[in-house]
């Protein structure tokens, strides 16, 4: 069994839409309903354009 990716104690509900990760129940954001897959916290708030993600260091620096 897969546990959250936030809380290693917590079991895995669902995988985040945008990132992938696995989050228990306590982190996942149905911001569509639960017909649509969720989101975890962090990506709800960059999705909602609360946060912006963070900046891409270059390759070559």
């Amino acid at each position: 069994m897969d546990h959250c990716h936030t809380h290693s104690d917590a079991p895995a509900a669902g995988t985040c839409r945008a990132c992938l990760e696995q989050f228990c129940d306590h982190c996942l954001v149905y911001s569509y309903g639960r017909a649509k897959p969720p989101f975890c916290m962090e990506c709800a708030l960059r999705a909602a354009g609360v946060r912006q993600p963070a900046p891409q260091r270059d390759a070559l620096a």
